[in-house]
């Protein structure tokens, strides 16, 4: 019997491993894309608007750390100007 080249490891640490890199892409990018709004030529933005973006993301990044060191807590948080 062979095993195909594409069948995941449903183990806890594959489990872990495939969707670490698949959501750690995803947010990547996410941020990349906030990144973008910087761009002066196509948007209008103030220096406070900016600080509590970074804040925000700061804020989120912090959580993770906490969620790594200790138990799981949910979070419904979202972000608005």
């Amino acid at each position: 019997m062979t095993i195909e080249k594409n069948e995941r490891d449903r183990s806890p640490e594959g489990r872990f491993k495939y969707l670490a890199e698949k959501r750690t892409t995803k947010a990547l990018r996410a941020i990349e894309s906030v990144g973008k709004l910087s761009e002066r030529k196509n948007y209008s933005y103030t220096s406070t608007q900016v600080d509590r973006i970074i804040s925000a993301l700061e804020e989120a990044v912090n959580e993770v750390k906490i969620l790594f060191k200790s138990d799981h807590v949910e979070s419904t948080k979202k972000f608005t100007l």
